[in-house]
């Protein structure tokens, strides 16, 4: 009875962990650093989500996520959005490696704290959004 009961913790054990690095393909949010901001889907609906990552240090938290099928004008539909919601450039863009790469960021609600999204976009591939939120300030990108 008692090797039944190990097994079930272990199961159960094993699929919170799996599902803490699980992230919903129509959450209208992310949540990172205790700050909740819009998803990719809260703009241009349900992607597929294809990876995910998350870490939290002393500097700052990240969630990183990998999307299939994303198209670029969906991505600047998204980045747009968030620009109308007080977001910033913070690096245009820019080529790098097989696709390009964004930055936009704002202040986070904690004083002396900032947001940034930083997206790589590789056409009819892969399109990874981070998420970061840390101390810092913001440096609007130069025209």
């Amino acid at each position: 009875m008692k090797n039944k009961r190990g097994i079930l913790a272990f199961i159960l054990l094993a699929m919170m962990v799996f599902m803490a690095g699980c992230a919903s393909s129509t959450a209208p949010t992310v949540e990172v650093g205790g700050e909740v901001l819009p998803s990719l889907y809260s703009v241009v609906g349900e992607k597929k989500i294809t990876g995910t990552s998350k870490s939290i240090n002393t500097e700052a938290a990240e969630v990183e996520l990998t999307y299939q099928g994303v198209a670029l004008d969906e991505l600047n539909s998204y980045i747009e959005s968030l620009v109308s919601d007080g977001y910033m450039i913070t690096q245009e863009a820019q080529a790098q490696g097989t696709g390009q790469s964004y930055q936009i960021g704002k202040e986070a609600s904690a004083d002396g704290r900032i947001i940034l999204i930083s997206f790589y976009f590789e056409d009819g591939g892969s399109t990874v959004i981070t998420y970061t939120v840390g101390e810092g300030t913001i440096t609007p990108e130069a025209s």
